[in-house]
Formats: C-alpha cells, sequence, structure tokens
C-alpha cells in the first residue's frame, strides 16, 4: 500500500485586472456610512483583498456583494432590499470577478463592478460586502440626490454565519466619496 501526500500552495487569486485610472482609497477599513457619487460614465469598479476563514457554505462563497436602495419616507431613511435579485435593483447591476470562493483562508483579489445605465433609479444604494460576518458596507450615490442617511443599518437582520470574512480596500475608479457619515459633504 503506498500513501501520497499533496502540498498545495495559494497566492492570492486574482480575478479581473483593476482598472488603470483606479485611484486608492483614502481608508482601507472603509469609514462607515461614507457615500460615494457615480461618475457620468454610469460604470464604477472597486478592487478588494479579501482573507476568508471558518466554514464556507457549501457550493462556495458569493463574492459579488449585495444591492440594495434606500428610500426616504416621513421616518426617515430606511434601507430597502431588491425583491427580485441581490445583485440588479432599480436598473443598476452589480458583479464580480472572480464570482466564488470554495476554500478558506484564500487571499482573493476581487474587483467588483457596478453598472448604471441611462435610466437606473436615482438615489442612495448600498452595497453590502459580508457586513454580517466581519466586511462592511459601501454607499453609493446615483444622480444628484441629495439625501441623508438615518438608522440605515440592516446588519440588525443578520443570521448566525459560519465564516468570517476581513476586507481591505484598495482602490476604485469610476465614483468618489461625497459624504461622510452620511450628511457630511466631502466636496
Amino acid at each position: 500500500m503506498s500513501s501520497s501526500a499533496f502540498v498545495y500552495s495559494f497566492t492570492a487569486l486574482q480575478g479581473a485586472p483593476c482598472p488603470s485610472d483606479a485611484k486608492p482609497f483614502q481608508d482601507s477599513t472603509m469609514p462607515p456610512r461614507t457615500v460615494y457619487q457615480l461618475l457620468p460614465s454610469g460604470r464604477a469598479s472597486i478592487c478588494l483583498t479579501v482573507q476568508i476563514s471558518g466554514e464556507l457554505p457549501l457550493g462556495g462563497l458569493t463574492l459579488t456583494p449585495s444591492l440594495g436602495l434606500y428610500a426616504t419616507g416621513q421616518s426617515g431613511s430606511t434601507y430597502s432590499a431588491c425583491s427580485n435579485s441581490w445583485t440588479n435593483c432599480g436598473g443598476v447591476a452589480v458583479s464580480a470577478s472572480p464570482t466564488r470562493a470554495f476554500l478558506p483562508s484564500q487571499s482573493l483579489h476581487i474587483v467588483v463592478t457596478i453598472n448604471a445605465p441611462t435610466g437606473s433609479t436615482l438615489g442612495v444604494y448600498w452595497l453590502w460586502f459580508w457586513a454580517c460576518s466581519g466586511g462592511t458596507m459601501l454607499w453609493l450615490r446615483i444622480g444628484g440626490v441629495n439625501q441623508t442617511l438615518q438608522n440605515t443599518s440592516p446588519a440588525s437582520q443578520c443570521l448566525r454565519t459560519t465564516f468570517h470574512v476581513s476586507l481591505a480596500f484598495n482602490s476604485h475608479a469610476g465614483m468618489l466619496p461625497v459624504y461622510q457619515n452620511g450628511t457630511l459633504p466631502l466636496l
């Protein structure tokens, strides 16, 4: 009887290349409630590095962030998940490359692409980067909507997860920060 031992060496897995005009994030830990404005091109990219630990779901972990749209009513701003899709909301679509992780302890370089064609619903969208599992959220304003964010944490609906995500936001293209803490203009 013979036995074989396999040794695997993982380097950071790379998705699509980051755009050449990408600018570094001012704070790679993403201060909460910073709102970014999508530029008139209607297309943006976010380049990040993710480290995953714990037990991944069967079939792997989806690397595309979830997308939602904030609505403003009499009680202030509330978030709204899109009922028909986690990756397409108000005409805005989000995708990631690579699309899934299958092993924990991988260091992944991910490029997230946001596409908001003409006719998309104007407003403030949230991108959910595994916020229930150690990640965070990013807010993206589309159009000239003057909207403040109040009572804006869908994290209260988190279910228990079996994995943890540590992430660093590296660079971005096609968007710029316009508000911090939801209400303070940066420009």
